[in-house]
């Protein structure tokens, strides 16, 4: 047993090491020579380890989990390297539905574009393979979508996984310090569009923090739920924009993501409740609580009191505590409780609020 441990340890150093080598590598070639070829290693390296340390998030968990069909797993196919193992769609899913650990949305899209580009340059054409004269907007792009991929990688060893990578936080410092030269070009890019934010400032448009860049390049020009696409690093977020509920005041406040217990207007320190939000942009926020349509579980984030609603188009769905946007609302067909997701099956099994039919048969 001791070493069949040892073994699994040894294997999830290794991928780690695997996975901080590739992004590693591809910071270096982004800056070599300026070719096509340094370009295109770069982005293919730099998926290649976000994918990597993904499964080995998911690996810290158990070893199954990231072979591509659990229930043909073999150990020793495993160590031998000649199992199939998930891909980047397959690992966030497992580590959602099996492991409880939730990926941001915003970071699954950025790693999606990775993705995207990746298998384009492994596959099929790119046009960065292209010797034309637009190198110097391949190599803006490439630098954009790193940062921007880097950004929530970070924080998710940095911050929400650093226990489990704990061992590798020398690893994750020194590739942030290797991206300040991203960051000082991103700067250039910033003193490029400081009129063009100024004048979006001076027409009343609000400037929000990108949270990718940490530019104030996200510019606003809507009151409630928004996404917006940042102006220096094309990074999409969004944003809840409100007005102030004190009438002395009556200044626009940015609600922070995660914070609905706890909102307050940045410019006066007033309450702002969670019941009015929704009551302000949200068909169920509005209705009479004695009327079913209440505001539903977002399962993203499962926060308690509920905080995904529908907003006035009557399409559009929205949590107020992660910012993200469930496709629909449904509700449980056991215990008839709305929450964001698919709703087949949950007779049966139930929903997050509830173990179904199957939970109460196993009760009786």
């Amino acid at each position: 047993m001791a070493k069949e441990n040892l073994t699994h340890d040894q294997q999830f150093t290794r991928l780690c090491e695997n996975g901080f080598g590739f992004v590693a590598k591809a910071i270096e070639q982004l800056w070599e020579n300026g070719s096509s070829e340094a370009l295109k290693y770069s982005v293919i390296n730099f998926y290649s380890g976000v994918e990597l340390l993904l499964k080995a998030r998911l690996m810290h968990e158990h070893w199954t989990l990231i072979v591509a069909d659990p229930n043909k797993a073999d150990v020793d196919e495993f160590l031998n390297g000649e199992a199939q193992t998930v891909g980047l769609k397959q690992a966030v899913q497992r580590l959602k539905k099996v492991a409880k650990v939730a990926v941001p949305t915003n970071a699954i899209n950025s790693f999606e574009e990775l993705r995207k580009h990746r298998n384009r340059m492994v596959h099929f054409y790119h046009p960065i393979d292209v010797n034309e004269p637009d190198q110097a907007k391949q190599r803006e792009a490439v630098i954009l979508e790193q940062c921007r991929g880097w950004f929530y990688l970070r924080r998710l060893l940095g911050d929400e996984w650093q226990d489990e990578f704990a061992t590798f936080q020398v690893q994750v410092a020194d590739i942030n310090a290797a991206m300040k030269r991203h960051r000082e070009y991103l700067g250039t890019v910033y003193e490029q569009i400081q009129p063009e934010l100024v004048a979006a400032h001076q027409d009343g448009a609000t400037l929000a923090t990108c949270s990718a860049c940490g530019f104030d390049a996200q510019v606003l020009d809507d009151i409630g739920p928004q996404e917006h696409k940042c102006r220096i690093c094309l990074a999409k977020e969004s944003f809840v924009l409100h007005p102030c509920p004190n009438d002395e005041c009556g200044k626009k406040t940015l609600l922070a993501m995660g914070h609905c217990e706890a909102w307050e207007c940045e410019h006066c320190g007033s309450s702002i409740d969670l019941d009015e939000v929704l009551c302000e942009y949200t068909i169920e926020g509005k209705a009479d609580h004695d009327e079913p349509n209440m505001p539903a579980l977002c399962t993203e984030c499962g926060h308690i009191p509920e905080t995904a609603g529908t907003l006035d188009d009557g399409e559009t769905v929205f949590c107020f505590n992660c910012f993200s946007w469930p496709e629909k609302i449904e509700y449980c067909q056991w215990c008839n409780e709305p929450f964001t997701g698919d709703a087949e099956g949950t007779y049966w099994s139930g929903c997050e609020k509830c173990e179904g039919k199957a939970g109460w048969t196993w009760d009786e």
